[in-house]
């Protein structure tokens, strides 16, 4: 199919607006399907997954196409959870245009607000569609309103007779606005092509008003999607890098070029397993050929082209610019690669997915499903890129990190389907160090005799803080005469690092302190490296106790973004977790708190500032600096690992 004649979306917004019930819509009044699901039944075409059908909620985004006065409409159905936003992130990178969702009854939310600022950033074309106007609650103006307020003055109703679309029109162009000016009015064939040019611009927003639940207004909306959205190849000009240099080229949009393609996302499939999902930019592809991944060097071997609706699969034996399709069996593709032809050096920009900001302690039930799990949340992490999993490598604990509490009880429940996988979730440990506040003076003498040959070492220490910002640790041999010979004093470091990691106070690891070897013994017959190691370890441990050693805690360089309604409820939450604001700004039209917060204080932070802000708060966090724990702290930290050493 001609390029022209193809239109790929992503239908966006907040949660339960109604933006599946809409693909629904637009599926049966454009004969894709003969009759319509329904999300509370489990019966839509996108929402087709155990765990959607269960939650009523799309969690993944899914994939639908249907023809319509002779073009190929492609859509992707996006989850409205911010929990889930990295599906919409990269589903943002396979589509030309977006239609926003916004509910009637609810006028703009969090959600509509954070999507928006998304499409704003990378200049994306958008139709805004006020669905549920058949409520009895609705409020179709007032919704126009806020839209015209919240999130831009450039979204326009679409009607021809209006005279503000006309002047809105008129506006984006000078040859139109002189003649719009001259005449009072416009011919309906200047308007309608200088609108379609303004949406493409981003230079208007049309506004449409409908229904999924009684298809009012979706011929618009449809009409509207044909009309006024790009084209593959009339969309905005796509940008690669050229490897292994810094010149960057515009792709060639169209058939004729070579091909050039951008994996977006990988699902999992319960028979084919991993499924590569891929844009085509430029070029076509036919099954039963050999693709190059650009960023892995290396070539693939494409079996099949498949074509998803919802769950269904079908084959096609060719797929060209602007189609959207599914790859199996790939061994070196992931998300974020470009396919060309081979040996290009034509890159795509890699997905910026959102960082994870929540975390949990996680562990199977069983002992036995050890390896199991670390496989299985692995193959997970390559299916969703805002999870992350790694190992702690102080606490030995393995960490798992996501969007929300919502994102990871279904990663959790999804363990469970899948892999038959039970765990447990808890809130991670606090890597706590140790330090010393004044020098100090040990000496210990490790003799041992038992038959035979014996064991000994002697050793005495001098310890001191290191108040030199970056130097941890420090080891000095001050020994002169022989007093222990030159081949121990590695021996006596040895031990030494053994028992930095082992802390008097909480078994953490002791930092910022210089500890110099100054005198000690040996004999000739029974003195060994093991000897001088136990005897080294022996005589620090000794030497920290009497230094008044404290516990110190991470604290963390924390940004909160929300709106300035919500400075003043911040700041004092900050101050109620131990925190201490450090500055705050602008971004955009939100306000920034910066801080540094201890960060055991920071673990439920995610749920609580969504219900201060009614979620449209946001933060990151990174570590910033040790500091001295609290007395009530330093005897919580103590307690607690009694606690579990009995245990």
């Amino acid at each position: 199919m001609d390029p022209k004649l193809k239109r790929n979306i992503a239908v966006v917004g907040h949660a339960h607006c109604g933006k599946t019930s809409l693909c629904e819509s637009i599926l049966f009044v454009s004969g894709a399907t003969s009759r319509k699901g329904d999300v509370m039944k489990g019966s839509t075409v996108s929402d087709f997954n155990d765990d959607e059908i269960e939650r009523q909620i799309s969690i993944n985004a899914s994939f639908l196409r249907t023809v319509c006065n002779g073009h190929q409409i492609q859509i992707i159905d996006t989850p409205g959870y911010m929990d889930f936003i990295g599906e919409t992130v990269g589903a943002l990178r396979a589509v030309d245009a977006a239609v926003v969702v916004v509910d009637a009854v609810n006028g703009v939310e969090v959600g509509t607000e954070e999507t928006w600022q998304k499409l704003d950033a990378i200049q994306m074309p958008r139709i805004i569609f006020i669905n549920k106007i058949e409520k009895e609650d609705a409020h179709v103006e007032e919704t126009i309103a806020s839209i015209q307020e919240e999130l831009s003055r450039s979204a326009q109703i679409i009607d021809f007779e209006s005279s503000s679309l006309v002047e809105a029109v008129a506006e984006t162009d000078d040859d139109l606005l002189e003649k719009y000016l001259e005449n009072g009015s416009l011919p309906a064939d200047d308007i309608k092509s200088a609108l379609r040019k303004a949406v493409i611009e981003g230079k208007i927003f049309p506004i449409i008003t409908g229904s999924a639940v009684t298809d009012a207004g979706i011929k618009d909306l449809l009409e509207a999607i044909i009309a006024d959205l790009p084209s593959p190849i009339t969309r905005a000009p796509v940008q690669a890098n050229v490897a292994g240099s810094e010149e960057t080229q515009d792709i060639a949009l169209g058939n004729d070029g070579p091909l050039v393609g951008f994996v977006f996302k990988s699902l999992f499939h319960p028979h084919l397993g991993h499924i590569a999902l891929m844009r085509i930019f430029s070029g076509n592809l036919t099954g039963g050929s050999s693709i190059y991944n650009v960023n892995k060097g290396s070539n693939e071997n494409i079996s099949t082209l498949t074509l998803l609706q919802g769950k269904d699969q079908s084959s096609t034996q060719q797929a060209e610019c602007g189609d959207i399709i599914a790859l199996t069996k790939l061994k070196h593709t992931t998300v974020s690669d470009t396919l060309s032809v081979s040996k290009s050096k034509i890159k795509l920009n890699s997905i910026q997915f959102p960082e994870p900001c929540i975390s949990s302690s996680i562990k199977p039930k069983s002992r036995a499903d050890e390896e199991k799990i670390s496989t299985s949340l692995h193959k997970m992490c390559d299916e969703d890129h805002t999870l992350t999993v790694g190992r702690d490598t102080e606490t030995n604990e393995m960490i798992i990190s996501g969007m929300g509490d919502l994102h990871i009880k279904v990663i959790v429940d999804r363990m469970k389907r899948r892999y038959n996988l039970e765990v447990d979730l808890g809130t991670p440990k606090v890597a706590y160090r140790e330090t010393i506040t004044r020098p100090s003076r040990a000496r210990h003498k490790y003799k041992k005799q038992s038959g035979g040959r014996g064991q000994y070492g002697d050793v005495e220490l001098e310890i001191a803080p290191i108040h030199e910002e970056g130097k941890e640790y420090e080891f000095v041999n001050k020994i002169f005469g022989g007093a222990i010979p030159k081949n121990y004093i590695p021996s006596v470091e040895k031990g030494v690092i053994q028992a930095i990691n082992d802390g008097p106070l909480a078994g953490s690891k002791i930092i910022n302190i210089q500890v110099a070897v100054v005198d000690g013994s040996y004999h000739d017959v029974d003195s060994s490296d093991m000897a001088f190691q136990i005897a080294g370890a022996k005589a620090l441990k000794e030497a920290v106790k009497l230094a008044s050693p404290v516990l110190l805690e991470p604290i963390m360089d924390v940004s909160v973004v929300v709106p300035s309604d919500f400075i003043g409820q911040i700041s004092g939450d900050v101050s109620s977790r131990r925190g201490h604001i450090m500055g705050t700004g602008s971004k955009g039209r939100k306000e920034v708190v910066k801080a540094n917060v201890p960060l055991s204080e920071m673990f439920a932070y995610a749920s609580d500032l969504r219900s201060m802000t009614g979620g449209r708060g946001s933060y990151s966090m990174k570590f910033a600096h040790y500091e001295t724990a609290p007395s009530k702290v330093t005897q919580q930290v103590i307690a607690q690992k009694q606690a579990d050493a009995e245990a």
